[in-house]
């Protein structure tokens, strides 16, 4: 039988520590090889591969993107994590929460990654920022994904 408690306390763990060094592979150890990522203006898809170019992507626009957890609750395979973004966009500060259901396995790999939260205010305050939109655009993070066709790939350091 699974220790859920045990297993959800773990992986909270690991993404609060994750995100006190945020680079696209922190999050290895427990990303299974089939994650699946459902994510506000980043690509939806699945695998590692995924999150390490969604989080380089992310990272060219925010390079000093922090999260913090805000709370947590568990419930067998699920753990939601409240979390609020913060980061410096155009020489201002920007921050939003969310929430992210995570379903993890026995073992504590991550299955699944939905995160929910309103894109409008953060895409609103990137519009407003005028110093950050050639940054913006060639990160290709936003609503306007398909752009990345006419942008060189971002390949993830470390």
């Amino acid at each position: 039988m699974t220790d859920w408690p045990t297993v959800h306390e773990n992986v909270v763990r690991q993404f609060r520590i994750a995100w006190e060094s945020p680079a696209p592979h922190a999050w290895d150890g427990f990303l299974d090889d089939s994650v699946r990522f459902v994510q506000p203006m980043l690509r939806d898809g699945i695998g590692p591969a995924l999150w390490w170019e969604e989080f380089a992507r992310t990272q060219a626009l925010l390079p000093d993107l922090r999260v913090e957890v805000l709370r947590w609750a568990g419930v067998k395979e699920n753990v939601f994590i409240h979390i609020r973004f913060s980061a410096t966009a155009g020489g201002r500060p920007l921050s939003w929460e969310a929430v992210d259901l995570l379903k993890l396995s026995p073992d504590g790999r991550l299955l699944f990654r939905e995160s929910f939260f309103d894109s409008v205010p953060p895409a609103t305050a990137l519009l407003l920022r005028p110093r950050v939109w050639l940054r913006w655009w060639r990160s290709g993070v936003g609503p306007l994904t398909t752009r990345r066709r006419f942008l060189p790939p971002i390949h993830p350091t470390n």
